[in-house]
Formats: structure tokens, C-alpha cells, sequence
């Protein structure tokens, strides 16, 4: 052991002259513990949400998204998907998608939404539609079968605002121009009904999506082809590298699942960045109290630190002594919240669902957030961040006390002594 780490033990394990200092010491140790224990939690549940909705987003979207250039649509799908799937191995499948923009109305509930026109059967490859439309897995609302001829799967949110179930008659009013004995006017209804509702856990698809077979949406439109063709692959974080290869060796273009959310998830990860920084200052105010500790304990050692001054120790022996004495205290504390605050992450259902027990209140509503507990997901890489942002705040805040140590003439320490 170096001459001055078993000096600074020696400071952090004597008896104090003043209690007091060793209550702030605790007080300093606790601070830091507490800090870095909301950090790992904090951190935790939002890589657990910016998880889980990525997981959301991949299962009810497709990895990528092909449509001709110039917004064509696309007529034979057989050989676009013949295509796609000799580019890259990576294709595991691939569907028709044709979107429509679209007022539903039953009775007299009317609302806006947007109709996808799909392939019931490949749909089964490419999305979770399937899964969304079944009971198991605890879902509560999703039931019924993929949408036939003339037939309409609704988010369950704009199911229950149009007050319709399964077998219910939807009228779907698009802008197809219709022709009667009077002429021609915009504007057309065809009445679908109702074989399935989704609950897909996302907000936009069960408040705005319904789906119908591309058969229908084409009546819905009078439009030849479809939009586009939806693809999954393999590993959808390959998107990106199959999208390139895609748009370089064929004439489509490619638009992976990551860009047609980009700005949500953007604002997952500023949203995640703030809270760290938010987080950071409760460290920040422990490290001010470990200021204050190595302050007193200077204060307190005056007579000692004249003596080692005496005995030969230089002033950068001196000043690393107090560094140390300030590190062992942050180190400590940062320790202890690692361990606590793991702890705690991996078991923070159970503990919440205490505290609402305890305060009679429903802290995390599984209908609201649609997943069945708060999902945690504790990353190596944010303990690394948070625990090397505890020992640099640690560090600092020992600097100015270590230095006004080595300043600590040892003639003006003995004076009085």
C-alpha cells in the first residue's frame, strides 16, 4: 500500500475530534449512493421503454418499406418480391401494402382514419397483425380473424370510438369518385364489415389504423398496383445495409423502419440524455458535501499535516493523500449504489406494485402503457456512464481542499501546537 493511501484510511478510519465531521462523511457516502441508485433505475426503466417500443414499432411495422421512384405504384408484387428477395438473403418476407385516407362511420359515430390495404396471408410473414387479432398473451381486446373480401380489422381505440364490435357494419367514405343516375360526384361508401380488432400496443395504430384484404382497397380506390411492398428481414438492425443494396442494384426505393420513426426515437434518446443530466446533479450535491468533509478533516489535521511537512512528505504527497481521502469516500458511496440500485432495478415491479398497495394507487396502468409491468433493462454501457460520472464529480470536488493542504505552510500549522 502507498504511503498515501494508508494515510487517508488511517484519516477516514481515526476517531474524530469533532463528530461532526464523520455525520457529514456518512451523510457524503449516502448522497453519493442515493445519486447514483436513481441513475441506474432512472436509466434502466427508459432503456427498458426505448426497448420495448422499438420491439412494438418492429413487430407491427415492416423493416423496410420498397416503393417505386417517383411514387409510382407497383403492379406485378410477385416479381417485385421475386426481386427483393435475390438482393438480399436477409428477406424472410415480404407483402403488398396499399394505403387509403378515409372517414369510417357507424351510426352516428364518424371518424377519420387510415385504411391499409394487405395480403391476409402474407401479412402472416412480414407483420404481427396476426397476433395482434388473437387472445392470447393476456390481451384483452384483440379477437376475430384477418379481414376477407369486404371485410375490416379496426384498431380496437377506433373500434370503441365507433362503438363497433365484430359483425358490425362499417360505412368507409374515400374520395373515389362515384357514378350515379346524376352524374358523377366525389366522394364514395361501401359498407365492410367489421372480422377483427388489432390492439396492437401502439397508440397510432389502434387510434387510427384499420386493415383491409388489397382486393377491397382497390374497390375502396379504383386504383391499379399498390403502394408500396413491406419486407422482413432477418435482424431488422440489418434495414439500413439491406435498404442500400436495394436501391442500388434495383430501381425502388427503400425506406427502413428506423426512418419512418426517426424523430420519436430521436426524442427518446434528448429525453434520456436530459434525465441523465437531471440525474447527475444529485451526485453533483454529494460531491459538494465531500468538499465540505475534506474541508473540516483539513481543518482538523492542520497539526499533522505540519508534521508529515516536517518530516519530509512533499506537497504532492499531501495533496494526493486528500485526493485519495475524497475518492475512498466517493468510491465507497458509488459502490454501494451500484450494488443497490441493480438490486433494485431488477426488482422494481415488486416494489412498486408495495408502494401502490401501500398508497392505494395504480402507478403504472398496464391499459395506458400496454405493457403488463414497467419494463427494465439494465445496459453495461449506462452503469459504465453513470459510474465514471460519479468519480469524476468525486474527483473535483476533492481538488480544492487537497490544495489548500499542499499549500498548508508547516511552520504557521506549528505555531500554536
Amino acid at each position: 500500500m502507498r504511503f498515501e493511501t494508508f494515510v487517508a484510511a488511517r484519516y477516514l478510519r481515526g476517531k474524530r475530534k469533532t463528530r461532526f465531521i464523520s455525520l457529514i462523511t456518512f451523510i457524503s457516502i449516502a448522497g453519493v449512493s442515493v445519486g447514483v441508485i436513481a441513475l441506474i433505475v432512472v436509466m434502466s426503466v427508459m432503456t427498458g421503454f426505448d426497448i420495448a417500443l422499438r420491439e412494438t414499432i418492429i413487430g407491427n411495422r415492416a423493416h423496410l418499406t420498397v416503393m417505386n421512384r417517383m411514387g409510382r405504384p407497383i403492379t406485378d408484387v410477385d416479381k417485385v418480391i421475386e426481386e427483393l428477395r435475390a438482393v438480399s438473403p436477409q428477406v424472410m418476407g415480404a407483402g403488398p401494402i396499399l394505403q387509403i385516407e378515409a372517414l369510417l362511420k357507424r351510426g352516428q359515430y364518424t371518424t377519420g382514419a387510415f385504411v391499409l390495404g394487405v395480403d391476409p396471408e402474407r401479412e402472416k410473414e412480414v407483420t404481427d397483425l396476426p397476433q395482434n387479432l388473437t387472445t392470447e398473451g393476456g390481451r384483452m381486446f384483440g379477437a376475430g380473424e384477418l379481414p376477407g373480401d369486404k371485410e375490416i380489422v379496426l384498431g380496437f381505440r377506433l373500434a370503441h370510438r365507433l362503438g363497433a364490435r365484430i359483425g358490425s357494419e362499417i360505412a368507409v367514405i374515400t374520395d373515389k369518385p362515384a357514378v350515379t343516375p346524376f352524374g358523377v360526384r366525389p366522394g364514395n361508401q361501401v359498407f365492410l364489415t367489421v372480422s377483427g380488432i388489432s390492439q396492437a400496443r401502439m397508440s397510432d395504430f389502434d387510434n387510427l389504423y384499420a386493415f383491409v384484404d388489397v382486393d377491397t382497397a382497390r374497390m375502396l380506390t379504383g386504383r391499379e398496383g399498390v403502394d408500396a411492398v413491406h419486407v422482413k428481414l432477418s435482424d431488422a438492425f440489418l434495414a439500413a445495409r439491406v435498404a442500400a443494396q436495394i436501391e442500388e442494384k434495383l430501381n425502388y426505393r427503400a425506406e427502413t423502419w428506423y426512418e419512418s420513426q426517426e424523430a420519436f426515437f430521436q426524442a427518446l434518446e434528448q429525453e434520456k440524455v436530459a434525465m441523465f443530466i437531471i440525474l447527475v446533479f444529485i451526485v453533483l450535491v454529494a460531491a459538494f458535501n465531500i468538499t465540505s468533509t475534506l474541508i473540516m478533516i483539513v481543518m482538523e489535521k492542520r497539526r499533522d499535516i505540519g508534521i508529515l511537512r516536517t518530516l519530509g512528505s512533499s506537497s504532492v504527497s499531501i495533496l494526493a493523500i486528500f485526493i485519495i481521502e475524497g475518492l475512498l469516500i466517493g468510491l465507497t458511496g458509488t459502490l454501494i449504489g451500484l450494488v443497490l440500485g441493480i438490486l433494485l432495478a431488477y426488482h422494481l415491479n415488486p416494489v412498486a406494485e408495495f408502494v401502490a398497495w401501500m398508497m392505494g394507487v395504480d402507478l403504472f396502468n398496464s391499459t395506458i402503457y400496454y405493457f403488463d409491468g414497467i419494463p427494465v433493462a439494465i445496459v453495461v454501457s449506462d452503469v459504465v456512464w453513470i459510474t465514471i460520472s460519479a468519480v469524476i464529480l468525486t474527483f473535483v470536488s476533492t481538488l480544492y481542499p487537497a490544495w489548500s493542504a499542499a499549500r498548508l505552510n508547516p511552520v504557521d500549522a506549528l505555531r500554536y501546537e
